[in-house]
């Protein structure tokens, strides 16, 4: 009678143990998305708090940056695209981004002088040819527009809670909790925190003193720009951040600030003193 006792007892203890471990599989902490890819020299740190096919969704972001393995032997319909925004790009950042400063770049890195003359005009693309050689650099709009890819491919997916860090730009869509994503604005020169932004369904894009970068390269002026030890944009999408940032680096402070009212975007800029446009402190957390 007692070892019948014992024998339920132990069925029972048995039967509680499957119990838990199931609600622990399927009850504990949800494991979210994160994975790093590296291109263009730079590092895309992707984060996804919806429920995806973990290899799937790596294969398929993989495939969208591997698109733009640029050759410009033949032209295919994603150069094309590129090449278009890049000309598009002139025109919004008044002259300031250009993609056929190729030339002037490599002059510059090298410390050489470089009479630069803008080539937009001569670029004409005929049986998936270049008519014209043009000496492109795409440093400063490659990243931006192939993450804005990822972007698309992820909203049509019904993906919406998602960070994306590229290279230090920052792409957030829906929180995955209640509230909003903190991103921290830095003083470049001492890594002291300045603020801490609060940010939903918005792109944050940051442009620095640091080292030699092609945005740094004012090809209306032919030189580098140092005026900043910092910028510092908030815009709707990352495709607009990434153009106002790398513009207001190269403008001065009156001309970057009546720039950026044509667009629904805030800017900061960090220096000597720090100066922010009217309505960036509603993003700075309290």
């Amino acid at each position: 009678m007692v070892k019948k006792i014992l024998d339920k007892r132990n069925y029972i203890i048995l039967f509680i143990i499957i119990i838990l471990i199931i609600w622990i599989l399927f009850s504990g902490k949800k494991e979210y998305y994160i994975k790093t890819f590296n291109y263009f020299d730079e590092t895309i740190t992707i984060s996804i708090y919806d429920e995806v096919d973990y290899k799937k969704t790596t294969k398929d972001i993989n495939n969208i940056y591997k698109n733009y393995n640029i050759n410009l032997d033949s032209i295919n319909k994603y150069e094309k695209s590129l090449i278009e925004y890049g000309i598009d790009i002139y025109k919004k950042s008044n002259g300031y981004i250009d993609i056929t400063n190729g030339k002037l770049i490599e002059n510059l890195k090298e410390e050489k002088e470089y009479n630069f003359k803008t080539k937009i005009d001569d670029i004409k693309i005929k049986n998936n040819k270049l008519v014209k050689k043009i000496d492109f650099n795409f440093d400063s709009i490659i990243g931006s527009f192939v993450t804005k890819e990822v972007i698309n491919y992820l909203e049509e997916n019904n993906i919406k809670k998602y960070i994306i860090n590229e290279n230090g730009d920052i792409t957030v869509g829906e929180y995955y909790s209640k509230g909003k994503f903190s991103l921290s604005i830095n003083n470049p020169k001492t890594n002291e925190v300045l603020y801490i932004v609060n940010l939903e369904n918005k792109s944050m894009a940051t442009r620095n003193s640091e080292g030699f970068k092609s945005y740094m390269v004012n090809p209306k002026e032919n030189k580098i720009e140092n005026k900043y030890d910092s910028v510092v944009v908030i815009a709707n999408d990352n495709l607009t951040a990434n153009m106002l940032v790398n513009t207001l680096y190269l403008m001065d402070e009156k001309e970057g600030k009546d720039f950026i009212k044509k667009y629904d975007a805030e800017a900061l800029w960090i220096d000597d003193e720090i100066i922010k446009t009217n309505g960036f402190d509603k993003y700075i957390k309290k």
